[in-house]
């Protein structure tokens, strides 16, 4: 039998890994960078295209000696040298070779007949014509000839080129252009002329006319195209789709590179059911230290606009807006920062993001934030402040309070023996009544709040494999706070004691002091396994906590920025039951909690188990509101999190929070998924006990009905170049379902061409009924030449509402 050992406590990490998915103009504008390479070098499909080669030494290549060998050669000295019959000429990384060469030793001019082949590291030539060259300009002409950049997979043939500036120019005649393998030339660029200056972002072609196949599908008088990952002025790709609300919906960007620390974008969006928009972005970087964006949207006049349009009918016209500004700023070396991100639409265009999803601004609840920081940082202390404000997005919603605004001063210090803590803030809450929503009548209550904290870490025992640490904490509040005559309803309804009937908020100076104790400890065991190949490793933690808080009613108190916790495995181990600080929820309470890993050969994280429950000694009663029961609970919910690699393919995870109590659960979701290769399939599942009717619309009102929803994502290869990808997600109590989308994309080496439908809730504001949305999209995209369509050029398993996640957090997860 096995023994346990005792052995290192292995931390617990969360990791999140944001992966947001860019379109092609995005990645035109990043940060006044050179965007990522494309990659498709790094594909079978170009092992064909030689590399760049450059000359061994910094020695200008022209002074390199000059080495020719053939089978015959016949000079006159001062005349005309003849060469014939497998003739090579090399010149450092300079090669050339033909059949029949001759040069004329007094102007230095050299023709090649047959089997011509030249190759200076950065463009191969090829042509069994005739090329014209000298030796002193380098300027070359050719008949007939082939060429393959070196490093991309431009190709293409030309009916007569001109080399100029030592190669560096080159000049096709009759040419075709394409970054198609040889034998695979599906697109074909076929112009008059087209110039190629090696040095440049773009190429120019003149009289141009784009083949597919066999067939001519369009014809540009003028066009440029990119054989470098850079910027440079001029139009983008337009973008396509088709939606039941917006109707035809085309974007035409314009990109503009100002300076290397300039640019701006401008978009053209035509919806043949709202109209023209017009879209501009301005970015700017005077220097590292100082980066920010610009960015505004105009729609002078929506189509869907009418008074009898219960949607828009906030609105007086149909002109609609929005303008978004972002910017950041570190000085002193990082340690003084400064940061803007205000979003602002029109007032009472509720419904602007959910009709034309912009890309900016950030939202909470139907919120839209105005966010100004500043802060300067030290290594054991930091001083920070933030003004938060809020654009409303419903005509149902309660006027948040703002932040007007947070000072936050925290201090930091390790000794030998101890830690110490302190943090600090001060913050003045109000809200702006002239943005009152239409349903909304009365004002709301406001205060200046100031909360001190000192806390003390004291280690008692830390060792490998067992640790036991206590804390204090000493907790002081004070509230400056106005309670007007004519409270809103919301509010009065919320402070309003269920016994005494009587209205608990209190004007003027309210203060609490509250002290906090807590011990909290662990032992780590671990022992070997029989799996993976006799090196595994199980480990069992067990660790405790307990947490002392007295009571003090609070019922006095505002709320402005707190709310409930949800109770999972982690949240048992904090020190507080509600986020925020109007409420500092009474404690005597003792939390246990087991953990379990399997560690593979390697060190990785294949299974880790979780359990944990809370035990009151004493029940808490501090609430959020008043008008909310008392907690008679003296159990928590029993918390379980689940994570496993099941194999290299296969993950599963697994949460759930149990009612002891009653006997039920309240909670649970879970995941199963599967990748492999290019396959990505994962099934999932989440409840929530009476959650809210319509998670997209939570309001006062909705009846409250379990939430229970599944849904399925595929990514799969049906055939070599094929690839189907979908989401589907239904709420199984309700009936209903959620979003729907299905794609298919073919990808070959130098085009694709990628479709898909999707059918989607489209939620509004107003009316609080969600209508049903149908999304056609269609890309296509000719790789080095651009695309034309939605989206970027991979394929996301995210849907218009829901995003595609991995909730397995486990070390060493590939």
């Amino acid at each position: 039998m096995t023994k346990w050992t005792l052995g290192y406590r292995y931390p617990i990490a969360l990791t999140i890994s944001l992966a947001p998915a860019l379109t092609p103009m995005m990645v035109q504008a990043a940060p006044f960078e050179a965007p990522p390479a494309t990659g498709i070098l790094d594909s079978l499909c170009y092992d064909y295209v030689p590399k760049i080669e450059k000359p061994a030494s910094d020695q200008d290549a022209n002074a390199q000696p000059v080495e020719v060998d053939a089978d015959r050669l016949e000079a006159k000295q001062g005349g005309t040298a003849v060469y014939e019959g497998d003739v090579k000429v090399r010149q450092g990384v300079r090669k050339f070779d033909s059949d029949y060469a001759q040069l004329d030793q007094k102007s230095r001019d050299v023709i090649a007949i047959g089997n011509i082949y030249y190759n200076d590291g950065q463009v191969t030539v090829t042509s069994d014509k005739t090329l014209k060259s000298n030796l002193d300009t380098k300027n070359s002409e050719l008949e007939e000839g082939k060429y393959q950049v070196h490093g991309s997979p431009v190709r293409g043939f030309a009916k007569r080129v001109v080399m100029t500036n030592n190669n560096q120019n080159i000049t096709m005649e009759g040419a075709q252009y394409t970054t198609c393998p040889p034998g695979q030339e599906v697109w074909t660029l076929k112009a008059g002329s087209i110039d190629i200056d090696q040095k440049e972002v773009f190429g120019e072609a003149w009289n141009a006319s784009l083949w597919l196949y066999d067939y001519p599908v369009f014809y540009f008088p003028y066009i440029n195209f990119p054989i470098k990952d850079e910027r440079k002025t001029g139009l983008l790709y337009p973008g396509y789709k088709q939606s039941s609300s917006n109707g035809m919906d085309i974007t035409q960007p314009f990109y503009w590179n100002i300076a290397p620390n300039y640019d701006a974008t401008i978009t053209s969006r035509f919806m043949d059911k709202r109209g023209l928009m017009e879209q501009v972005e301005f970015r700017y970087m005077p220097d590292p230290a100082h980066t920010g964006t610009l960015y505004f949207e105009n729609l002078a006049d929506d189509k869907q606009y009418s008074p009898s349009n219960p949607s828009l009918a906030g609105l007086s016209d149909g002109h609609r807006y929005l303008m978004n500004v972002r910017h950041g700023s570190a000085l002193m070396d990082g340690s003084l920062r400064f940061g803007i991100d205000y979003t602002q639409v029109r007032d009472k265009d509720y419904n602007y993001f959910n009709d034309f999803s912009p890309q900016v601004g950030t939202q909470v609840d139907s919120q839209l934030q105005q966010s100004f920081t500043a802060g300067y940082y030290q290594p054991n202390w930091n001083l920070t402040s933030e003004v938060r404000r809020y654009q409303i997005l419903s005509p149902y919603a309660l006027l948040p309070h703002e932040m007007l605004p947070r000072i936050d001063y925290n201090y930091y210090q390790q000794g030998k023996w101890f830690d110490l803590a302190w943090n600090s803030e001060l913050t003045k809450f109000g809200y702006d009544s002239g943005s009152a929503a239409t349903l909304q009548a009365g004002e709301r209550y406001t205060a200046t709040r100031l909360h001190l904290a000192p806390t003390l870490t004291v280690p008692l025992v830390d060792a490998p494999g067992y640790y036991l640490t206590s804390q204090y904490k000493l907790m002081f509040t004070s509230y400056n706070q106005e309670v007007p005559d004519n409270l809103v309803s919301q509010d009065r309804s919320r402070f309003t004691d269920a016994d005494s009937k009587q209205l608990t908020l209190k004007e003027g100076t309210i203060t609490r002091t509250l002290p906090s104790f807590r011990l909290k400890g662990g032992v780590n065991f671990d022992r070997p396994l029989d799996w993976y190949d006799g090196k595994g490793t199980q480990t069992l933690e067990p660790e405790f906590q307990y947490l002392y808080i007295p009571y003090k009613n609070q019922d006095e108190i505002g709320i402005y920025d707190s709310t409930t916790t949800r109770q999972d495995y982690y949240s048992l181990f904090s020190d507080r039951r509600f986020a925020g600080l109007d409420r500092i929820s009474d404690a005597n309470r003792v939390t246990v909690g087991l953990t379990s890993r399997v560690y593979d050969n390697v060190g990785d994280e294949r299974l880790r188990l979780a359990v944990a429950q809370a035990f009151e000694m004493t029940p808490p009663k501090v609430r959020l509101y008043p008008s909310n029961p008392e907690s008679t609970n003296a159990r928590s919910l029993l918390s379980f999190e689940g994570d496993a690699r099941i194999t290299d393919e296969w993950f599963a995870h697994a949460g759930t929070q149990y009612d002891t109590s009653e006997g039920e659960f309240t909670a649970g979701n879970g995941a199963v998924e599967y990748r492999t290769g290019k396959l990505t399939t994962q099934v999932n599942y989440r409840y929530i006990k009476d959650g809210n009717l319509d998670y997209r619309y939570p309001t006062n009102t909705a009846p409250a009905e379990d939430l229970s929803q599944t849904g399925l994502v595929m990514m799969a290869p049906i055939a070599d170049q094929w690839q189907m990808y979908g989401g589907y997600y239904r709420d199984i109590k309700q009936d209903v379902n959620i979003d729907r989308k299905i794609g298919v994309k073919y990808d070959s080496c130098c085009w694709s061409i990628n479709m898909s439908l999707e059918w989607h809730n489209q939620p509004d504001n107003v009316t609080l009924k969600p209508t049903s949305e149908k999304v056609i999209g269609l890309q296509f995209e000719m790789k080095g030449l651009g695309s034309v369509g939605t989206g970027g050029r991979s394929v996301t398993l995210d849907t218009e509402l829901l995003p595609y996640v991995r909730p397995f957090n486990l070390k060493g997860q590939q």
